[in-house]
C-alpha cells in the first residue's frame, strides 16, 4: 500500500495520539473528541472556513478554538488542534481521525472486512462470514457490506490488503483467459 505524504503525516499524528491514549487510558475519550471534531468540520461550513483559513494567524485561531471548544474536548485533542494550526496542517484533521480509528482497532483486536455481493446478505450469512474470519484472524470482525450487481453471484471479501474474490464474474474472467489461446 502506497501512502501519500498527507496520509503518512496523518499516521504519525494518529500514532502519537493513540500511544498517548493507551498510556493514559483515554483512547475512548480521544476517539470521541476526534469524531466530534471531524463531524463539526464536515457539517459546519463556518467552522470549516475558520479552521482551514490561512489568513488567520495561529494565536488568534488557537484562542478562538479554546473559547469555542475548551470545555467540550480534552487536552490531547486540543493539543492536536494547536499543533495542526502551528504547522498549518489543519486540513489533515479528517485523515488523522481515520488513522487514529485504525490504530485503535488494531490495539483492541478489531478487523474491518468489506464484503461485496450482488444482493444484500442476510444476518445468518453475515454471521457465518464473521465467525469464519474471526477463527482465521483471531480478531473481532466488523463487516461493511456493499451491493454491486456486476458481481452476478458469489462474494468478494477484502480483509486488510487481502482480497478473496469468489464472484461468478471473476470465475468467468478466469475461464475466458484460460480459453483464449496465448500468442507467442
Amino acid at each position: 500500500m502506497t501512502l501519500n505524504v498527507s496520509q503518512a503525516v496523518a499516521r504519525v499524528y494518529a500514532q502519537a495520539l493513540s500511544d498517548l491514549g493507551e498510556d493514559e487510558g483515554t483512547l475512548p475519550r480521544i476517539a470521541d473528541d476526534l469524531h466530534a471534531l471531524r463531524e463539526l468540520f464536515e457539517t459546519d461550513a463556518n467552522f470549516r472556513e475558520f479552521f482551514g483559513s490561512p489568513r488567520l494567524d495561529p494565536p488568534t485561531k488557537k484562542r478562538v478554538l479554546h473559547d469555542l471548544l475548551g470545555e467540550r474536548i480534552d487536552r490531547p485533542a486540543m493539543g492536536l488542534l494547536h499543533v495542526l494550526i502551528n504547522k498549518r496542517r489543519e486540513m489533515l484533521l479528517d485523515n488523522i481521525a481515520a488513522e487514529f480509528d485504525r490504530f485503535r482497532d488494531l490495539r483492541e483486536g478489531r478487523q474491518h472486512v468489506h464484503v461485496t455481493a450482488a444482493r444484500l446478505l442476510g444476518e445468518d450469512q453475515l454471521g457465518e462470514i464473521r465467525e469464519r474470519l474471526a477463527k482465521v484472524t483471531g480478531k473481532q470482525i466488523l463487516i461493511h457490506q456493499k451491493i454491486d450487481p456486476r458481481v452476478v453471484g458469489g462474494l468478494r471479501i477484502k480483509l486488510g490488503d487481502k482480497v478473496i474474490d469468489g464472484t461468478i464474474r471473476r470465475r468467468l474472467q478466469q475461464l475466458r483467459q484460460a480459453l483464449v489461446p496465448t500468442r507467442g
